[in-house]
């Protein structure tokens, strides 16, 4: 089954964006003709297309039309740098380049990629019928940087992104009369296939989002759901109270109690809890978290998530990882290369491995503690990440990241931020011996929302 099979054509608006809204039925006219231009160029079943436009409208015509003929649309996360970008093209080697005016001139940066054909988007009317696929068909090739850093391919079938669709449907509101904000793109696959109207960001080259000018879009279109993280969320907050905002769900990194208690009392909020490979994997109204665990919260016990997905098989493995299984989950990744570091075979039952510490409460609610790799083990005993995190955003109201240098652990604060001596203080329960300040600390280019540990080493690195 193609997932195009879930989109209906329709008066009604698909997409907003730059003032412009675009119907259901225009969308896939366009997606259409752009995959019969895709066949006149000589794209095949089974051809790899990378994707290279912004997050736009061309995006998801480019997505329609690749799928339209069996094509495979493929992602690379620009944000990781060249090499990243090139080593990803040589991975894959893909057939065809699918890009703008603007993109297909940035491709000439990419030495890999200027050797690839370049078919920019066009939207003359060369509509096709779209070919019957296998569920098995692949839908979405995207890379993602391993512990190894060596480019891994997470491979989603058509049937695959049905499958998530069902189980995004049981936890997050598809009421078909929202407008929700789209800055996920998979999410985004979601309300079309439920008949949403999505509004897009403005079309941009840059990385970040502007945010004065998306609240004040938001305001105009009477944006009334967001799934978005929580960077993105606090960004918008400092333009706007967004009051036609009714349901918000953050994810995509540590979502603190100082920024919910931002948001507006009446707006059912929630925290979700996913990966690439397995999205969704928990959820939880922020509304359901009592004072009792706000009170766990503050004093260091993590973060809650909740409730495990219906369809997902949740344990915690060794070195207190958060382990996952079900068709929602990725089985592997193309060639089995990042398998053996990720993935957990038991029997007939292969289990992902998040990089995510965690636990279970007594009400069966998973609560995360942060990555795996960043906890401390000293003589002291563990301490992880989000448990000094926590503390600091209750406390200071700031983000911080704990180090352990020369067998010292180590908190590190940005420079005027908080008294490093009153931090200090109160961390010594912690046994917390040192902390530092850094003009910046540096955070994931994806999203924002966590903290970029290999980056802040090498600043600290140098700063002693």
């Amino acid at each position: 089954m193609n997932i195009l099979e879930l989109l209906k054509p329709s008066v009604k608006t698909a997409l907003i964006q730059n003032g412009k809204h675009v119907s259901y039925a225009k969308l896939l006219e366009s997606g259409l003709g752009f995959g019969g231009y895709l066949r006149h160029k000589g794209t095949a079943v089974g051809n790899h297309a990378l994707i290279f436009t912004p997050l736009s409208t061309d995006l998801y015509i480019a997505l329609i039309g690749a799928w339209s003929i069996g094509a495979i649309p493929i992602f690379i996360d620009f944000s990781h740098g060249a090499k990243f970008v090139n080593d990803s093209i040589e991975r894959l080697k893909p057939d065809l380049i699918v890009c703008d005016q603007v993109t297909g001139l940035i491709r000439n940066s990419y030495p890999k990629m200027r050797r690839v054909k370049a078919v920019h988007i066009d939207k003359r009317k060369n509509t096709i019928v779209p070919v019957r696929l296998d569920e098995a068909h692949p839908a979405i090739l995207s890379f993602t940087s391993g512990t190894t850093g060596i480019p891994k391919i997470a491979v989603r079938s058509h049937g695959f992104l049905i499958d998530q669709y069902h189980a995004l449907v049981e936890h997050f509101n598809y009421n078909e009369n929202h407008i929700d904000l789209g800055t996920l793109p998979v999410f985004t696959l979601a309300n079309l296939a439920s008949g949403m109207t999505t509004l897009l960001p403005d079309k941009s080259y840059k990385s970040r989002i502007n945010s004065a000018k998306l609240a004040k879009t938001m305001e105009r279109e009477k944006v009334s759901r967001v799934i978005c993280s929580p960077a993105l969320m606090a960004n918008l907050l400092n333009y706007s109270s967004l009051p036609s905002l009714r349901n918000a769900y953050l994810g995509g990194g540590p979502v603190y109690p100082s920024l919910l208690d931002k948001i507006r009392k009446d707006i059912d909020l929630h925290i979700v809890y996913g990966s690439t490979e397995a999205e969704p994997i928990s959820s939880i109204r922020w509304q359901d978290i009592g004072s009792a665990d706000r009170d766990k919260i503050t004093s260091g016990a993590g973060l809650p998530v909740g409730f495990i997905a219906s369809g997902v098989e949740c344990k915690i493995g060794e070195g207190e990882e958060v382990i996952v299984s079900g068709k929602t989950v990725l089985k592997g990744y193309l060639d089995g290369l990042g398998d053996d570091e990720n993935k957990i075979r038991d029997g007939n039952k292969i289990w992902h491995r998040t990089g995510d510490a965690g636990y279970f409460d007594k009400q069966g609610r998973l609560w995360l503690l942060g990555r795996v790799n960043q906890a401390i083990h000293d003589k002291f005993g563990i301490l992880h990440p989000f448990s000094l995190e926590c503390v600091l955003d209750n406390q200071f109201g700031i983000r911080g990241a704990v180090l352990l240098k020369s067998g010292k652990r180590t908190v590190v604060i940005e420079n005027g931020s908080a008294d490093p001596a009153s931090v200090l203080e109160a961390l010594r329960p912690m046994h917390i011996e040192k902390v530092i300040t850094v003009k910046t600390i540096p955070m994931d280019a994806r999203h924002g929302t966590k903290i970029d540990y290999n980056h802040l080493e090498k600043i600290v690195l140098r700063k002693t």
